[in-house]
């Protein structure tokens, strides 16, 4: 997976430009090498609505590429091309494990799939293991939030090599799909899929079981947009 980084005050693209960019994924990166793509795209409107933000960021996490590849030892012909659209990028191979998926997926290249992506890069607690962290965020942490979040799709990948060692680092990567981008900004819905207590419950249950898995002063979420480029999933 890359993932891309951009200023905070940098423009919007167009769905001009995002379709041109994908077509040029396609060409550039064979399906017999690599026979799986996933473009996500920052909404930064609905990101920064979500979390609050009045004032610009320096920075932010302005894209995430989901290659799957025959090789992962060779990234070169994938970094060539992010670095054209994203100079600060970090590249690191992961375990994915998926143990929600929405099957009706379509490839387009213009179009964005329906509804939005919630992709968090994950830092662990600094006195926790790597065997801890993921016993903690696959054994406690998913069961409740696939409990109390109304996700169609959740994904765990777990790097398991980075980059360039001067790269942003991070544990893991995030992804939780939903149906609408009100399933997020609607904390009544957001944390509101386990009927059984009251939202304002799940939320505090949510809350207060971050900081013991996760560096909650580095870890980031984000509202993304995914493009489906190749699929390889039946």
């Amino acid at each position: 997976m890359v993932v891309g980084y951009a200023a905070g005050d940098e423009g919007t693209t167009t769905p001009d430009d995002i379709a041109e960019r994908n077509q040029h994924l396609l060409a550039s990166l064979d399906a017999a090498d690599f026979p799986g793509l996933s473009l996500q795209l920052e909404d930064r409107a609905a990101t920064d609505q979500w979390q609050r933000r009045t004032r610009p960021l320096a920075g932010r996490v302005a894209a995430s590429l989901a290659v799957w590849a025959e090789d992962g030892d060779d990234a070169s012909a994938i970094t060539a091309l992010v670095g054209e659209w994203w100079p600060d990028h970090t590249v690191c191979v992961v375990t994915e494990t998926v143990p929600r998926w929405r099957t009706d997926r379509a490839v387009d290249l213009r179009h964005p799939q329906p509804g939005v992506t919630v992709t968090s890069l994950l830092h662990r607690r600094t006195d926790m293991t790597h065997v801890e962290f993921t016993a903690h965020w696959r054994d406690v942490h998913q069961p409740m939030s696939l409990r109390i979040h109304p996700q169609h799709t959740y994904v765990r990948n777990l790097v398991t090599r980075a980059g360039a060692p001067d790269a942003h680092t991070f544990d893991a990567i995030c992804e939780e799909g939903f149906a609408s981008i009100d399933d997020v900004l609607d904390p009544s819905r957001f944390f509101g899929a386990d009927t059984s207590r009251p939202w304002q419950d799940n939320a505090r249950t949510i809350g207060d079981d971050v900081p013991r898995f996760l560096d909650t002063d580095h870890t980031v979420a984000t509202i993304m947009r995914e493009y489906r480029l190749r699929e390889f999933r039946p």
